[in-house]
């Protein structure tokens, strides 16, 4: 039973990030507030380097808008089924791996 539920799960999540979301159109539709919130967050929880986070929500930037990025970081990057968060953390976790990697 508990396999059939955490397939059933991951399939949900997998489903779940292939919604897109609606695009922003640059960095600027993020508040000065919400990109040092990003960097707080990037730094902090994921111990990344600032150049790494810069990167990170320069691409994020293009395809989250603000207020599902306002909505990640508000929950800190935890885990949630709503479809706006797991897409958000899918391009988030990709933006981050991409800058990681150079």
């Amino acid at each position: 039973m508990k396999k059939i539920a955490a397939s059933t799960a991951i399939g949900i999540m997998a489903l779940l990030v292939l919604i897109p979301l609606q695009p922003a159109t640059a960095l600027e539709t993020y508040s000065p507030q919400e990109q040092q919130q990003f960097m707080d967050w990037c730094t902090g929880a994921k111990s990344a380097s600032e150049s790494t986070c810069s990167c990170t929500v320069k691409k994020v930037a293009l395809t989250v808008p603000a207020a599902a990025l306002s909505q990640f970081l508000a929950s800190q990057g935890s885990f949630s089924l709503s479809a706006t968060a797991v897409s958000t953390g899918a391009a988030v976790t990709q933006a981050l791996l991409s800058c990681s990697n150079g």
